[in-house]
């Protein structure tokens, strides 16, 4: 099959998040199919963006063939973006016209987080008689109605909400990383036959190096161990969503003070974390370094913290990297969240707490340190066998295909049922 795979943010190894697209198309492609990529040539979740100078750059990475398509940088949530997400838009349908208008498409999937994609997407796939999916990685307009405080009434979460319908009118397959998500979904108007799951994973087959831990990184590591007898590690952006405030209260409060804390990351709540622990001794803040250091960093510590803060939103389940890469390290996992499901649990690889309980992430701290090495060991090996049986890419990615055939197969059955009922030849 040649499948389309739409998406503005998408990254790669090369350029950093988002990881998915293209660990879902080099699986397809090690397959054998043949794989489109359609991305943005600015995004705020890369390492490093492709410079594109003229309308679109092609590029084959690991045998996709990705097509950037120039949009212009933006910063925030306001106007830029919504300039950056007209002009991929824009540069979707120029594709649809031109570079796809004289291929063979088999299957079109309209993957970015906010769902105006749906309409090009819907396009090719007419054009093309091809199985048109959407996958959902949010629900908006949910999303900024209930993280954000938008008004439903706000002209923007109307012209989402139409979007969002729409998708869920004309999809032939919808695919969430959400496991809960049709709970909202068949709200608006999705046959819950078109509906499957496909979560996050992570590339079992090539594991980062965990054992070769960057110079900063290993001192700062060394200094928390010669001073504290237990260190918990964190790695992600320092924001408010995460809820690394609930950990560094849940530290002050543990009573022999032998906590050691390492903090890897950068955002916009850093500078308000560095103040917030200023009177810990036993806290180390490093900037933002890619994956594979920041895993290794990880291992060298005796637990690993996942948090999010409490929002509604969360009831139709969680998927985050962070939870997936915390097994792959092979720690206990401390886990602060309130979910539709619970992967920690599932996994039984750590202890999970409901969101921002600052005494519920004490008592897990005192848990995992009680522990001997075996115990901690034993609970780390469950976290990485749970991923290998669940979350392997390789998995998912033919799940998804699977997916996608049985679509096609059950759209041309009820093409051939409207042609039968209006006596015309199917």
């Amino acid at each position: 099959m040649h499948l389309v795979l739409v998406n503005h943010y998408a990254g790669s190894p090369e350029h950093g998040m988002e990881f998915r697209p293209h660990a879902m198309a080099r699986q397809w492609v090690m397959d054998g199919h043949e794989v489109t990529v359609l991305a943005g040539s600015w995004s705020h979740l890369r390492n490093r963006n492709p410079h594109v100078e003229a309308k679109v750059r092609e590029e084959s990475i690991d045998g996709i063939r990705y097509r950037w398509l120039r949009t212009p940088r933006y910063s925030g949530n306001g106007l830029g973006r919504i300039r950056s997400i007209h002009a991929f838009l824009r540069g979707v349908d120029r594709e649809r016209r031109g570079f796809l208008a004289d291929r063979g498409v088999d299957a079109v999937i309209a993957s970015s987080t906010y769902p105006f994609d749906i309409d090009p997407c819907r396009r090719i796939a007419r054009e093309h008689d091809a199985t048109l999916v959407w996958e959902v990685h949010d629900l908006w307009p949910l999303s900024p109605i209930e993280l954000k405080g938008f008004s439903p009434r706000h002209p923007f979460v109307r012209v989402t909400q139409r979007a969002e319908d729409r998708c869920c009118r004309d999809a032939d397959l919808v695919v969430s990383m959400l496991p809960k998500a049709i709970d909202h979904l068949a709200t608006r108007g999705l046959d819950p036959g078109k509906y499957m799951v496909v979560p996050n994973g992570v590339d079992l087959e090539n594991i980062p190096d965990l054992e070769s831990i960057p110079t900063e990184a290993g001192t700062a590591v060394e200094e928390l161990r010669r001073n504290h007898d237990f260190i918990v590690g964190y790695a992600g952006s320092h924001t408010t969503s995460y809820g690394i405030e609930a950990l560094l209260d849940a530290v002050r409060s543990v009573e022999n003070a032998s906590v050691g804390v390492l903090l890897i990351g950068d955002g916009p709540a850093k500078a308000d974390l560095e103040a917030r622990a200023s009177d810990l001794a036993g806290i180390r803040f490093l900037d933002r370094m890619p994956r594979q250091p920041a895993l290794a960093s990880l291992r060298r510590c005796d637990a690993v913290f996942v948090g999010l803060r409490a929002k509604p939103l969360f009831r139709f389940g969680i998927g985050m990297n962070k939870i997936f890469d915390a097994m792959l390290v092979e720690r206990p996992v401390i886990a602060a969240y309130t979910a539709g499901n619970d992967p920690i649990g599932s996994a039984g690889c750590g202890i999970r707490v409901p969101a921002e309980d600052v005494e519920g992430i004490a008592a897990g701290l005192r848990t995992i340190m009680a522990l001997d090495e075996d115990a901690r060991s034993a609970l780390g090996v469950a976290g990485g066998q749970y991923l290998r049986e669940h979350h392997d890419h390789r998995v998912l990615a033919r799940m998804f295909i699977e997916g996608i055939e049985a679509a096609a197969k059950q759209k041309s059955l009820d093409e051939s049922s409207r042609s039968r009922s209006h006596g015309t030849p199917p």
